[in-house]
């Protein structure tokens, strides 16, 4: 089977339930179940319309259950939907954790088993590159860590 693709907002919701920090059977089951308030206590952004959200899936016949057993990528991603993806997934914040210029992000550390799930996610779209280890991010390097960057494939 090939590589569940997702919607900008299908794909938000999918990150967003992953905040919860619960199994992932258990999301898939409060949310046929359309039982959704157990969650909204214990992800990051409880104010977003899960319902809405589901509904939208439903209507794009986007397999959200396959995506969160699985894995996905997302279909489109802009600038913005990257940095949301950064919060969701890996809690790195714009001017916190890294810098933007124009449609790249830099100086991102992220560890290589969280390389190669962004590069699954945003990679239709998006490069993930190793920069440099210049003066911005000689004091942040760790053994564990590698200074990325997130650059636009087409422009």
């Amino acid at each position: 089977m090939s590589q569940v693709r997702l919607s900008i907002p299908v794909g938000m919701l999918v990150e967003n339930l992953l905040t919860s920090g619960e199994p992932i059977e258990t999301i898939i089951d409060r949310l046929q179940r359309r039982d959704l308030a157990p969650l909204l206590s214990k992800i990051k952004e409880p104010t977003m319309d899960l319902e809405e959200r589901l509904q939208t899936a439903e209507e794009a016949a986007e397999d959200w259950a396959e995506a969160l057993r699985s894995g996905y990528e997302f279909k489109f991603l802009h600038i913005n939907g990257l940095k949301r993806v950064l919060d969701f997934r890996f809690d790195r914040k714009s001017d916190r954790d890294y810098s933007q210029e124009e449609l790249t992000l830099r100086h991102i550390q992220l560890s290589a088993q969280e390389i190669e799930m962004l590069r699954m996610l945003i990679g239709r779209q998006w490069d993930v590159v190793e920069e440099e280890n210049n003066e911005a991010g000689a004091a942040l390097s760790t053994d564990t860590l590698t200074l990325v960057g997130i650059k636009l494939k087409y422009q």
